[in-house]
């Protein structure tokens, strides 16, 4: 009797779960298509201080991320991309996020009221009708307010849709299934020129499998598909401004990134290093 009540409880329960993920790809049916919508913004301030402009968005490749938890519940990060419905108001997703410009407010520059412009992308289900985008940020009680907000229109001729660029080698490490029910990682190369591509595959696999090698990603591999990608850039290395040194890279990374001698980061998206345009077989370019 003991075995049968589990067993129907069992039963229950795969139902309830197999008719919940009906609901969501219902939700997502209604307000997507399964391609990706990058949006491109200026942030620009200070840390007393700061706004956004729109720069440019994108129709790009498949959505990578989930067609069922389209709404962040985590209430994490400093920032909050909010996509509305124009048309019934109502919240189809959300994601929190930090930001470049999120840790240069701490710097002591923006504190002293020195203002900096950071490229930032947001990147989202592609909409079948209008939305609007909102940005929100955490005040002084950590309470998320919005300070900027954009319809945009899906079928409007400014969204580009330019052809994929030719001078990309995407790399699958480990491919255990869609993006849709995956964690992708795209490990992107930067300052290695065309001679080294041999010497970036090694380091490809080796990382994989040195990320593999702890856990919980240990536990966890078969819910993975890791790439790596790579545009030969014109020098070796990167750039340490302390030393003198400074190479013409893909990524254009730097040490001494917001003052600190250790800090390795690249100021610049993929729209200001030539990747725009990357679109990988199963997912978009960059993440947020």
């Amino acid at each position: 009797m003991k075995r049968l009540v589990v067993s129907l409880f069992l039963i229950c329960l795969m139902a309830l779960t197999a008719c919940s993920q009906t609901k969501f790809q219902d939700v997502f049916d209604r307000y997507f298509v399964d391609k990706t919508m990058r949006i491109d913004y200026f942030h620009i301030g200070d840390a007393q201080e700061e706004m956004v402009t729109l720069d440019q968005v994108y129709e790009q490749g498949i959505w990578a991320g989930s067609l069922h938890n389209l709404i962040d519940p985590f209430d994490n990060g400093r920032y909050y991309a909010k996509i509305y419905d124009l048309l019934s108001g109502e919240l189809i997703f959300s994601k929190g996020f930090d930001s470049y410009f999120g840790e240069y407010k701490t710097t002591s520059k923006a504190l002293g009221g020195v203002k900096r412009t950071y490229h930032e992308t947001v990147l989202i289900p592609y909409p079948k009708n209008k939305i609007k985008l909102t940005l929100e940020v955490r005040n002084r009680e950590n309470k998320l307010q919005p300070f900027f907000s954009q319809e945009i229109d899906p079928a409007s001729v400014d969204v580009k849709k330019d052809p994929l660029i030719q001078d990309v080698k995407v790399y699958e490490m480990r491919k255990n299934g869609r993006p849709h029910n995956k964690v992708d990682v795209a490990i992107i190369a930067e300052g290695y020129t065309q001679q080294e591509e041999e010497k970036l595959q090694q380091d490809f696999e080796r990382l994989t499998e040195v990320f593999f090698s702890y856990e919980p990603y240990k536990s966890y591999a078969d819910r993975f598909n890791v790439y790596g990608v790579f545009k030969p850039s014109e020098e070796s290395g990167c750039d340490e401004p302390r030393m003198g040194v400074f190479k013409n890279t893909t990524i254009g990374a730097t040490f001494n990134s917001l003052g600190s001698e250790r800090y390795l980061l690249t100021e610049k998206t993929t729209g200001h290093c030539g990747m725009r345009r990357l679109t990988f077989p199963t997912m978009p370019c960059i993440s947020w």
